[in-house]
This record gives C-alpha cells, structure tokens and sequence, in this order.
C-alpha cells in the first residue's frame, strides 16, 4: 500500500471539514510554524544516542511551537489538527496546559529562564506562564478558562496548572501578588465537588488539592483523600492499576497514574509513601522490559501520548536506581524519541494526532490538536533534573532486551511480554484475548460524517478491538496503519 495513506487520509478528512462536510472543523486556520525551524530536531536523527543538547534542541523546538500558537493573552493556543468533542475552548486551555509543565520543570531545575528559539527570536519562560495563569483563571479576562462543571476537561487541565504553580513555587508563584494567588487558587478550587469519570480522573482532584494545600492556599484534603481511596481501590497488584472498575489495562499506568503519583510524592512526601513506593517499583519491575530500539508494543487508549511512554523510568531512576538505573532510563528516552521522530510523531512544532504521523483511526474523539502534547511528560520529569545530574551524564545505557532474551509474565493483568536478544523490540501477548486473528483499524465512514453533521462533534471510529483485543502487539507492528511496512 502507499505508504501516506493515513496522512492522506488525515488531510482529506481535514479537507472535508474546512469544506463544511464536517461541523468539527476550526474556524481560523493557525499560523504556519517556520519550515526551517524542524532543523532543530536533526540531533535525533544524526546519532543513535542523542546527546543532553539535542533535548536542549528539542525543547526550544516545542516551546517555538507554543509561541507560533499562542493566542495573543497567553492563556491558550491553536495548534493545527483536528478538534475534540469538547469545544475550542477546551482545546486551546489544552494548548497551554499540557505544555506550561515543560517550561516550569526548566526553569525548576535552574535553567535560564530567557531562552533563543530560532532565528532572532527569544522568550522569558517565566512571563509566558506568569501571564497565562493569570489570563486563564481572571473571570474579567477574554481569555478565562471559564467555570468548571461536573466530569469537565478543565479538572484534567487543572492539576497540570497545578504542577506548574508547584514547580515554580520559587520563581514564578513567589511573584505573584496575594490578590493573584487567591485569585489563581479561587480558580483550581473549583475542581471540588465535581463528578469526575470514574478512573485517572479521581487523582487530577487530589493532586491539585495537595498542590494548593502545599502553597497556602484553602484545599480540600478530606476530599482529596476519598477521590485518592476511589483511585486505589483500581490496584490490581505488581504495580498496575486497571483504568476504572472495568479490567481494561493501558498506559494510563505510565503516562497517567504513576506519572503524578511521583509528583504527589515530591509535592507531599507524606502522602501514602510506602503504597506509592511499593507500586512504583512492582510497576518498574516488569514495565522496564517493555522498551527496545526498534519499536514501543503500544496498545489501549490515547495512543497519541506515545512518546511519554518512558516517563516511569525517567521518574524511576530517581526513587528506585536499584531497578532502573539513570543509563537505562536514558537509552529508553533516547530510543523512543528517536523512534518517534523518525516517523513523522513530531512536526510544525507539535505532537502529531497518531501514533507515527497524523492518523484519525487511532485518535480517540476526547482528543484535540494540543491534546498529544501529553507525550511531553516524559520530557518534563527528565527536565525537572538538573544538567548535571546522572540522568543527563549517563552513557551507555542499555534496554533489557539488547543484553538478554525477555520473558516477562504479568499475572495482575494477564500480559506476558517477550522477546529475543538483540531483535531491539518486544511484543506482548494477551494472555486473556479472545481474538485469536489481527483485528484492523477502521477508518471513518459516511455513517461517522453523518454523525459529525448531526451532533455537531467529532465522531470517530472508537477501535477499541485494535487497541485493546488483539492477542499479541508488536513491537516492530505498531499502530502506524498502511506506512507499516515502510519502517520497518
């Protein structure tokens, strides 16, 4: 098959859209991000182990994109791609939340706050997100984030807003006047007495109550504490948690759960350590098995947050070195990065709406142009480090799989990962599977358009059978549609 199929795809679903063949579509086109500009990411492309300054490369690149985007009150930006079902409005807070975490975790570790970009042009790290916290969450403002409603996007978006105050604590939120912090807290307090989805969701309300309560602010803890208990009670033992009461078992784990149960620790070393710390290391026991040069087994929702796939060992390495080392947790964050770059996941200065390039077929309909930006958490852990440290010194690093056959069984979750010496990828067998062929990806049909027209919102096809059903995923397989073969 034609190897651009599903970009192909992609763009004439887009096409379709701005034709008026779609309700979804945007209404302004974004500015164009300067062609020139992806020479940034060559460090990734050049070496097999890309050096600590080609993240360096990395990061201005992703923050040039967030500059070309930004809408001009700083509280929010339109990057190019296809909407979600909650509206723009939600779609653009995306556009400033899920990327604000990366510029404070720089700053956090001591980098400049004053950075070039590219060609002449420069930012203040610090006035960038000073100026889009207080936009979003000043009701007099254009550009407030608005009020938050039960099982709202914002609630997810408030507890990176969160992570953010926390990691600037001494920098940015130390500036802020006591009429601004109310002001800002006032905003996140609202997450409170809100139902909220009946999984991860439950931590977003904690964490961002940890995180007020840490700075002074007003928290409800006594909630914070039974949405945590509603959390738990989803642990399903060596270390994962299923997503919901429902057995159903992705990478929320990684990129989700165990993501800010590493930053509740740090933000309150107190809250549930030896839970926390148990968890953390049974999941790193086994989930460390999973990474290789040639290709991450992706499976399960979200796929489009591929690149944070790495971010528990990024984390690990720092709480538990005697099961993934600094080198080891480096390689996995070369190696996907490096995977990813190479397929078209990073482009126009933004995460690309797939799993290699743009492609509908994987892109769930909760998911919006800035929404993939959840990819960069495994870059805002290792950021949080300073230069010097032996994550960014490590050399030599090596993935389980380049030094020994793996042969890993999971029982909690009825996975077994496998995979030979030196192949460079890993696969996992499901145990559980009732599907005993390879149940394909479905693109969008004039059914969904229909649907698009009628409820005004994306209507994409859910391929919950791909994501979740197959009996074995690939490693060197992945979710890449027709260009498959192309990579391999």
């Amino acid at each position: 098959m034609n190897s651009r199929c599903p970009i192909l795809i992609f763009r004439a679903t887009s096409i379709a859209a701005q034709l008026g063949l779609s309700a979804c579509a945007a209404e302004v086109p974004p500015p164009r991000f300067p062609v020139a500009a992806e020479s940034l990411l060559e460090g990734f492309r050049q070496s097999d182990r890309p050096a600590a300054g080609a993240y360096d490369s990395l990061f201005r690149y992703f923050i040039l994109g967030w500059e070309t985007y930004r809408l001009q009150e700083g509280a929010g930006a339109v990057y190019p791609g296809l909407p979600s079902k909650h509206g723009a409005g939600a779609d653009q807070m995306e556009g400033f939340a899920r990327l604000a975490p990366l510029a404070a975790a720089w700053i956090s570790s001591g980098r400049p706050r004053s950075i070039d970009l590219y060609a002449g042009r420069s930012v203040d790290l610090g006035t960038l997100l000073r100026e889009g916290v207080l936009a979003g969450t000043n009701p007099q403002s254009p550009a407030y984030w608005g009020p938050i409603a039960d099982h709202d996007q914002r609630i997810v978006e408030a507890s990176d807003i969160a992570l953010v105050l926390w990691l600037s604590r001494h920098t940015i939120w130390q500036g802020l006047t006591g009429s601004e912090r109310a002001q800002v807290a006032r905003w996140l307090s609202q997450v409170n007495r809100k139902r909220v989805s009946d999984n991860n969701w439950h931590l977003f309300v904690t964490f961002t109550n940890v995180v007020l309560g840490a700075l002074g602010q007003p928290a409800d803890l006594d909630g914070a504490r039974q949405h945590y208990v509603r959390l738990k009670s989803f642990y399903r033992g060596d270390g994962w948690f299923s997503d919901g009461p429902s057995p159903a078992f992705d990478y929320y784990n990684a990129w989700g759960i165990h993501y800010l149960l590493y930053w509740l620790n740090q933000v309150d070393p107190l809250w549930d350590p030896d839970f926390i710390q148990d968890a953390s290391g049974l999941f790193l026991g086994n989930y460390r098995y999973l990474f290789g040069s040639a290709g991450f087994p992706i499976r399960g929702r979200s796929v489009c947050y591929r690149m944070a796939a790495p971010t528990p060992l990024v984390a690990g390495q720092l709480v538990h070195p005697h099961i993934v080392p600094a080198d080891e947790a480096r390689r996995a964050l070369d190696e996907v990065w490096q995977y990813f770059i190479a397929r078209s996941a990073v482009s126009e200065g933004a995460v690309t709406q797939g799993y290699c390039g743009p492609d509908p077929r994987v892109l769930d309909n909760y998911s919006g142009p800035a929404s993939c930006l959840w990819s960069l958490r495994s870059l805002i852990v290792a950021f949080s480090q300073s230069p010097g440290t032996a994550f960014w010194t490590a050399k030599g690093g090596r993935s389980p799989v380049d030094t020994a056959d793996v042969d890993v069984s999971i029982p909690a979750i009825g996975w077994r990962i496998v995979g030979r010496k030196g192949s460079g990828f890993v696969s996992i067998v499901n145990a559980d599977s009732l599907d005993s062929g390879e149940t394909a990806l479905r693109s969008a049909g004039p059914v969904h358009h229909l649907a698009e027209l009628i409820l005004r919102r994306p209507f994409r096809p859910g391929n919950t059978g791909a994501k979740y059903n197959r009996a074995l995923y690939r490693g060197d397989r992945p979710f890449c549609g027709c260009n498959e073969a192309q990579t391999q």
